[in-house]
């Protein structure tokens, strides 16, 4: 049943997405790197990717193959739990690309890729690709938008603030594809034992009750804080009910502290979706860089955006921010 719900999305993808052939697009690096043989083998690879990913959702498979002549064994590994929870195909087109360079090597972003079991809303996302120093594939991570993306870094303060940024940016979108390969290993790793984590939750109210009589609906949000170890025992049992995930993030920002030069907040639009249930939220996370190789999560918030009836029970002036949690900031 599962593999026949796979090719039905998968010719409906093919449907929605007619004028598009999935033949294979031809992936170039336009700037940024001047050692040609690098290049070459970096474009190769991609390239390799692209044709392997198209093969594997033609033919309905959930099981990609890929090289290790391409391919970390850990990028191999973390694609291949990926493609458990959904297919991805790549456009036929020419896709031109710059290179940046990262403290682990280089990276190629705004790759456009298709979701099969995402909702036809949010199928279209962008991947980002990281490369060894010897041009072999890394890791992929499901992006945020190239537009954001720029935003973002073009407002660094200091040569530190963008390699952060840089860090952040990496660290979120890895962190966004550990919940759709559900990744219990690497989600456990980046939340800091004594992490903060609070959900909002909308209730509804009892029509004649006080709290309704001072709203203009009878919806209330109420939150509930959890620990660590809490939280990832209900996420992996959330997994372990859910044929797919599928979140997406939106409207990122990125905020350093103006007195803790190591403590960021990151508030985001998540859009959350799996077979059984999907809401829409804003995100934030207060990210520790004390350990600059191992930031961790400090706070995870989470406040649903509206209720079942569509009216918004969050706007944007009460979202979580680092001013939020000043008590918390320091031992």
């Amino acid at each position: 049943m599962k593999h026949r719900v796979f090719r039905v999305r998968l010719l409906l993808l093919l449907i929605a997405v007619s004028a598009e052939s999935f033949a294979g697009g031809t992936f170039r690096i336009m700037e940024g790197i001047s050692d040609n043989a690098l290049k070459a083998t970096m474009e190769a690879n991609v390239n390799q990717m692209i044709t392997a990913f198209n093969a594997t959702a033609m033919q309905g498979s959930q099981s990609v193959k890929l090289s290790k002549q391409n391919f970390t064994g850990e990028a191999i590994k973390e694609l291949s739990a990926i493609w458990k929870s959904s297919g991805m195909m790549i456009p036929d087109m020419n896709i031109n690309a710059r290179c940046l360079k990262t403290p682990a090597g280089y990276q190629v972003r705004g790759i456009p890729v298709d979701i099969v079991e995402a909702d036809s809303a949010e199928r279209r996302q962008e991947l980002a690709i990281d490369f060894e120093p010897d041009g072999k594939i890394g890791n992929v991570a499901i992006a945020i938008e190239m537009h954001r993306y720029d935003e973002i870094m073009g407002k660094q303060s200091s040569d530190i603030d963008y390699a952060r940024k840089q860090i952040i940016v990496n660290f979120v979108e890895n962190f966004r594809t550990a919940y759709n390969r559900k990744d219990m290993q690497l989600l456990n790793s980046v939340y800091s034992d004594r992490a903060l984590i609070i959900t909002g939750k909308v209730l509804r109210e009892k029509p004649n009750s006080d709290i309704t009589k001072m709203t203009l609906n009878n919806d209330r949000v109420v939150y509930i804080k959890q620990t660590k170890q809490e939280y990832l025992k209900n996420l992996a049992n959330v997994f372990k009910s859910s044929k797919y995930v599928n979140v997406k993030f939106e409207d990122i920002e990125v905020v350093q502290h103006p007195k803790y030069d190591d403590i960021y907040g990151v508030t985001l639009k998540q859009y959350w979706h799996t077979d059984r249930y999907h809401d829409e939220g804003y995100l934030f996370l207060m990210i520790d860089f004390r350990d600059a190789d191992f930031p961790l999560i400090q706070v995870r918030t989470w406040q649903p955006y509206k209720n079942a009836m569509g009216e918004v029970v969050t706007s944007e002036k009460d979202v979580f921010h680092l001013g939020s949690f000043r008590n918390i900031l320091r031992d």
